[in-house]
């Protein structure tokens, strides 16, 4: 196997090998309540996740994974201000309408399933458990192996979209990239985006270029 499969922890060698696409690495960035004033509709913050199917413990790739979420840490910078109040908006209308839920209601009126007991105690936990929030964008390199055994790395990101086939969901941009007149936001997260992918494409050149004789890992076209 080449050292890219090597570099990846059990679970996802195991369900890459089963066939499954890996997300090799992940970001998303979402507008969610003030952690510290959750209750405060006023108070918004910009969190960006950042997930990786990397086994921990090889001091290179862990330091290019701290400097990856050093780079989406400042994923907050990019919004401007009708953008981020738009978002804000959208997020509060999401959060009314977990509200409404939780009272067994959807649009302001009483829902069916409000009045069953046992569909209650089923939904309930899980309306409780939901977090409000609002997708900014996302990034996502991926792996699959064909039937041949070989790698093929692919990624794709929720403003480009060059191909539809990755598992992730386009998220609704409308709520602030339709207040993004001048286009300053969606040009500062396309830059941010570029800084990630530089981050993410030298690690998976360097894993190629280790084994040299291997040639198990193609890209796809346009990754």
């Amino acid at each position: 196997m080449t050292t890219l499969f090597r570099a990846l922890n059990p679970e996802a060698r195991e369900e890459l090998v089963r066939g499954a696409v890996i997300e090799l690495v992940t970001v998303i960035v979402t507008a969610v309540p003030d952690p510290d004033r959750p209750d405060d509709r006023l108070k918004m913050k910009i969190a960006a996740e950042v997930y990786d199917a990397f086994a921990p413990g090889t001091p290179w790739i862990d330091a290019e994974l701290a400097r990856l979420r050093a780079i989406c840490e400042g994923a907050a910078e990019d919004i401007t201000i009708p953008a981020h109040d738009a978002l804000h908006v959208a997020l509060n209308r999401n959060r009314k309408g977990l509200d409404g839920l939780l009272a067994g209601k959807v649009g302001g009126h009483p829902a069916a399933w409000a009045s069953d007991p046992q569909l209650m105690a089923y939904l309930m936990p899980v309306f409780q458990n939901a977090r409000a929030e609002e997708p900014v964008w996302w990034l996502a390199w991926t792996v699959s192996m064909d039937d041949d055994g070989k790698l093929i790395v692919d990624c794709e990101d929720s403003l480009t979209l060059s191909r539809p086939g990755v598992a992730l969901l386009h998220p609704d941009r409308e709520s602030f990239l339709a207040a993004d007149e001048t286009g300053e936001t969606r040009k500062n997260i396309l830059e941010r985006m570029r800084q990630v992918n530089g981050v993410v494409g030298r690690v998976v050149e360097r894993l190629m270029r280790k084994d040299e004789r291997d040639r198990n890992v193609f890209w796809m076209e346009g990754a």
